[in-house]
């Protein structure tokens, strides 16, 4: 339940600032009648997250299948995570100039453009977050799962509207950076789940069953190293973020951001 907690509420962040910035700078330049396109592409997109997320899971019913899912879901999920750390600088920017690009076409032609890039941008965040859950589907409860993302969720909704009505309190940068940190993480844990399920597999090139019996404290949650491994995923984070809430209290130099 923890990792899906987590991983809800990293996505629904990210495609939350999105939809923000996206909004706030369709306000801001007095293109009020372009904010249509963005709620309806946000349906769809999550429309197309869940779809995609239900036929992942369906697809995890193998130790074959869920290695190889977890393996490239791992890879996946450290190369975006990587990017959005490196580049959340530049993200406001960038999608002021996208937005800026296709509200300048003339006719319905601007409202296609908004709608299609919101479609894209919400989707990408909901199609990660179906990869990394589908991986972890065929080792996770079924209403486990259920309540870790109605709870990231609901962190997000309360995270959003506090950022809202109290931004100059809520340091987004912080939780990016922690949420990132646990997302890195999480990639090397599925990685060498996807490993060690495939350890198992007969037909498959990585069976290995001494390596399997060897991989499986590190990375099974039915032992404790691994429950320990698991819940390492939330210490870590959480000790950066005291780190930076410290360092930024010490130095009294704040960094938020902001959709304005």
């Amino acid at each position: 339940m923890l990792e899906t907690l987590l991983i809800t509420f990293r996505e629904g962040l990210e495609a939350f600032l999105i939809v923000a910035i996206t909004l706030a700078y369709l306000t801001k330049t007095g293109r009020e009648n372009l904010k249509a396109p963005v709620f309806i592409g946000i349906a769809v997109a999550l429309l197309i997250s869940a779809t995609t997320g239900w036929h992942i899971a369906e697809m995890a019913d193998t130790p074959f299948m869920e290695g190889w899912l977890a393996i490239v879901a791992g890879i996946l999920v450290a190369s975006l995570t990587y990017y959005m750390m490196t580049s959340a600088h530049k993200i406001k920017t960038q999608i002021g100039d996208t937005i800026e690009k296709h509200a300048q076409k003339a006719g319905k032609g601007a409202m296609l453009g908004i709608f299609v890039f919101t479609v894209v941008m919400i989707a990408r965040e909901g199609m990660e977050t179906a990869l990394m859950l589908g991986a972890i589907s065929g080792k996770t409860d079924g209403y486990q799962m259920i309540t870790g993302a109605a709870l990231g969720l609901g962190l997000t909704a309360a995270i959003g509207y506090l950022w809202a009505t109290q931004s100059h309190k809520i340091n987004l940068k912080a939780f990016m950076q922690v949420t990132g940190i646990f997302l890195f993480l999480f990639a090397v844990h599925l990685f060498l789940y996807g490993i060690y399920e495939l350890t198992e597999v007969k037909n498959s090139f990585l069976y290995n069953e001494e390596l399997h019996q060897a991989m499986k404290p590190w990375v099974s949650s039915k032992t404790l190293f691994g429950q320990l491994t698991i819940y390492g995923l939330l210490v870590v984070p959480c000790v950066w973020l005291v780190f930076v809430a410290v360092k930024d209290k010490i130095f009294r130099q704040p960094s938020t951001l902001s959709a304005e």
